[in-house]
């Protein structure tokens, strides 16, 4: 009876110091969490916004068309993008407030991106709104996961481009709050995730519009611009680095409209009979681009990629042709979650 008694209190003592053990590691991630996020002395690009009215217009396309800025910035004051509307995109401001609701880790909101001295980037320097985009550390310092793995990694052209276009727009007031990490955030963010830092490569080549497609121009646009090959592409959600054939497709992920029951894949972009361009001709996949979103709640930016011009679809197809074949159907891009080939 002793022994039993003595073993009872081992096993107290020992879940005694698991709970201990726990609470402590829970209290140091809620009090160093974001920590794990601060990059202030990140160096900001020298970049310096024009008023030639050819490099606006530049901007404004890659803001409004391959770049899909305007995807997760439209927003009017006081009232974030309607997302059952989402071809209102390119014909609102783009004052910021749509929410990226985040379950148990958090909220975050796309900022108000007119040169609003009070609430938007005109209170930022060009340089300031450069590092934003190009390595994701916010002007505060703080590495937003959403511009580092979702921003366009521009050429110093199209930076320039793309801030000139920014700053020449009517200012409009939208203060948008500034979003918040749950403590399970913080847990996840300082024992789960790997090393989150910023987009410190150095800028890509840049490769100008051209009415005749290039390979060259559909690689700086599907790799930096687009991010075709990104999203297409298997990723560990822990280090954010691929660990997939490039392009080959990705893994389902529930969507995140009132549709809950059902989920996307990104599906095989390669040449080979299982991918995209090895399916649809050039020309089909050109169209099927300009058609638009079927589902309201996919995540892709259709409306922005319809607004991108054909010869830069176009280049966007040849270079994906020239991937590596990968031989992998993903099934239906659109199906019920927990689909399994074969089940209807």
């Amino acid at each position: 009876m002793s022994r039993l008694k003595t073993v009872g209190k081992i096993v107290l003592v020992a879940v005694g110091v698991v709970v201990l053990l726990g609470t402590v590691a829970v209290g140091y991630a809620a009090a160093t969490g974001e920590r794990k996020l601060q990059f202030a002395d990140t160096p900001a690009p020298a970049i310096v916004a024009s008023t030639d009215s050819a490099v606006i217009e530049q901007g404004r396309y890659l803001v409004q068309g391959p770049a899909h800025c305007s995807a997760c910035h439209s927003g009017s004051p006081g009232s974030p993008r309607d997302p059952a509307h989402p071809e209102m995109i390119n014909q609102v401001p783009l004052a910021g407030g749509f929410v990226f609701a985040m379950g148990p880790m958090g909220t975050r909101y796309a900022r108000n991106l007119t040169p609003d001295s009070e609430t938007g980037i005109g209170r930022y320097s060009d340089e300031q709104v450069a590092r934003a985009i190009r390595t994701g550390v916010l002007p505060n310092g703080e590495l937003s996961m959403f511009m580092r793995f979702s921003a366009s990694n521009l050429s110093d052209e199209d930076l320039t481009a793309v801030i000139s276009y920014l700053r020449s727009l009517e200012p409009v007031r939208n203060e948008v709050p500034p979003g918040s990490w749950a403590l399970f955030g913080k847990v996840l963010m300082t024992y789960a995730f790997g090393a989150m830092e910023p987009r410190l490569a150095t800028a890509p080549v840049h490769v100008s519009r051209a009415d005749e497609p290039s390979v060259e121009r559909g690689e700086y646009l599907a790799d930096n611009v687009m991010l075709c090959t990104s999203c297409h592409t298997i990723n560990d959600m822990a280090t954010f680095l691929p660990t997939g054939p490039k392009a080959g497709g990705g893994l389902p992920e529930a969507s995140h409209g009132a549709d809950s029951d059902m989920e996307f894949v990104a599906p095989n972009l390669t040449s080979h009979a299982t991918g995209m361009t090895g399916k649809l001709s050039e020309d089909v996949f050109v169209t099927r681009l300009k058609a638009g979103r079927v589902c309201l709640s996919s995540i892709m930016p259709w409306e922005n990629f319809g607004a991108t011009t054909d010869s830069d679809l176009r280049s966007v197809y040849r270079y994906l042709r020239s991937l590596p074949p990968v031989e992998n159907d993903v099934g239906p891009t659109y199906r019920p979650v927990g689909w399994k080939p074969g089940v209807e």
